[in-house]
């Protein structure tokens, strides 16, 4: 049957580095697009994931607000922007070249 196959109905997005889909509440989030610094001051619960994410890199506070004001949803870096299907939570993450 056409159409029928996994790639014909899975979506994808195309990343920096390697895509990384994030789940919720066990199950897939559904891919909401690329964000910016500006963009994600509309969903604070994933900016703070985001900041989560960072904290195990070795920046300082400052250099990690940095880089998030930095993040550009046509450019690099960027985040990329989820929500999860049950309970509504907004999820992100981030990737440069």
């Amino acid at each position: 049957m056409p159409g029928s196959t996994a790639s014909a109905r899975t979506p994808g997005f195309a990343g920096w580095q390697q895509e990384r889909w994030l789940t919720h509440c066990g199950d897939g989030a559904a891919f909401l697009g690329t964000v910016g610094a500006t963009e994600l001051a509309n969903y604070p619960e994933a900016l703070a994931v985001l900041r989560q994410e960072l904290a195990d890199a070795p920046w300082s506070a400052a250099q990690i607000e940095q880089y998030l004001s930095a993040l550009s949803k046509d450019g690099q870096p960027t985040a990329y922007l989820f929500q999860c299907r049950s309970c509504g939570s907004h999820l992100a993450y981030s990737d440069a070249t």
